[in-house]
């Protein structure tokens, strides 16, 4: 618990200065809700580490804390509050330090004559593409507050979306690294001892024994070798995926594994045709709305297939037509068609994007149930194939010793 320094104005109208104790600030403002108390100020009580501060503002602004923050601006925006009251308010409930600067920051740069895009363009590593040009767009066409809904439904969509991958590789990751250190400790410490007991039963071994003692023996001699060597690849490859060439090359491994490609497919057609829909509803050229796309969709192989894309209808070539390339599903191309066709694209985009989203969320919980059985024949596997090669062959030894 800690305690913070708080300026609130009462139900009454009455300007208090209080000490609150709670968890973090957002505990404050909801013991305040309850209170219906207003929060002018919050500020932690005693003195703070600049150390700490410094470190705080290298963080990464959380999806969740751009969700929220998206949500209240629109809500503000939508009960007439000017954008700079509206700033003034946010960077007062920013629950991180890092937010709060930025937020901070924005609010100056409006007061000075930007305009809202313009102030979060000043902070690309916090606003995406996709939201400064969306931003953008809805105050050309005065319907910001429309846009920041959209915008929070895009944030929660990855909220969701990550949260369910993490859940369903959490469990498998820990079994398999359970799995890998048990495994080099049994191969290192314990076969060597069998080996020993082995070799004064004598008697011919069966081939998965010798197998298992033979990469013992090379683990034993060289295993540290061989971790430095792992560690030294994993340090390399991800160096090169983060060059130009290696990104593109890893997006496109990634559409390439079963299980991986399927997710990763309906997601991004999933965000492609939501975000085609709503910039084009606000007002967006198509052309234009399919730039802002292709920087914003995620994987590297979409980007260039969208980009193609838009060079062709430049060229004279329909949407739908432009868009058949190799890594679009024909379903995506067909109903785009169909919106063409009948002058309705947007409410076809609309109904793409549910579709995809539909589909998204049962190959997520498909992920989920195929994990737990596929571990668990992993690691029934792994204790099968220690007893055929170590405990049976030694019950056997004995059972001929016994003779």
């Amino acid at each position: 618990m800690t305690d913070f320094n708080c300026k609130v104005v009462t139900a009454e109208g009455v300007v208090l200065e209080r000490t609150m104790t709670a968890d973090s600030v957002d505990a404050v403002y909801s013991i305040l809700k309850e209170r219906k108390e207003q929060l002018l100020s919050v500020k932690k009580k005693g003195m703070s580490l600049n150390l700490g501060k410094f470190f705080e503002q290298q963080k990464k602004v959380k999806p969740k804390e751009m969700s929220i923050f998206t949500n209240q601006l629109k809500v503000m925006l939508r009960s007439g509050i000017p954008i700079i009251k509206c700033l003034d308010t946010l960077e007062r409930q920013a629950s991180s330090e890092r937010f709060k600067e930025v937020v901070i920051d924005m609010h100056k740069s409006v007061i000075g004559g930007q305009s809202l895009s313009q102030a979060m363009g000043n902070h690309p590593k916090v606003f995406s593409n996709l939201y400064i040009h969306m931003v953008k767009a809805g105050e050309a066409t005065g319907q910001i507050d429309n846009v920041l809904e959209q915008l929070e439904i895009f944030t929660e969509i990855e909220i969701t979306t990550n949260a369910k991958v993490k859940s369903a590789l959490r469990y498998p990751m820990i079994v398999l690294s359970v799995i890998s250190v048990a495994g080099y400790l049994a191969v290192t410490k314990i076969v060597p001892a069998f080996a020993q007991l082995f070799s004064g039963f004598g008697g011919e071994l069966p081939f998965l024994t010798v197998l298992l003692l033979t990469i013992s023996g090379f683990l034993v001699k060289y295993g540290m070798y061989l971790i430095g060597g792992l560690a030294a690849s994993i340090y390399g490859i991800k160096a090169y995926i983060k060059t130009p060439g290696g990104a593109y090359q890893w997006d496109a491994l990634k559409l390439k594994i079963p299980i991986m490609k399927g997710i990763i497919v309906t997601s991004s057609m999933a965000r492609f045709s939501l975000i085609m829909k709503t910039l084009i509803t606000s007002g967006v050229q198509i052309v234009d709305a399919l730039e802002i796309a292709k920087n914003t969709i995620g994987n590297l192989v979409y980007e260039k297939e969208i980009g193609e894309a838009k060079q062709k209808i430049i060229g004279g070539i329909s949407i739908s037509k432009a868009l058949e390339t190799e890594h679009i599903p024909d379903i995506t191309s067909n109903m785009i068609a169909i919106g063409e066709e009948s002058g309705s694209i947007t409410a076809m985009l609309g109904t793409v994007s549910d579709y995809y989203m539909s589909e998204l969320k049962e190959k997520l919980e498909t992920l989920t149930a195929t994990m737990e059985p596929l571990i668990t024949l992993v690691l029934g596997i792994f204790v099968a194939f220690f007893v055929a090669t170590i405990f049976v062959p030694m019950f056997k030894m004995a059972g001929l010793a016994s003779m």
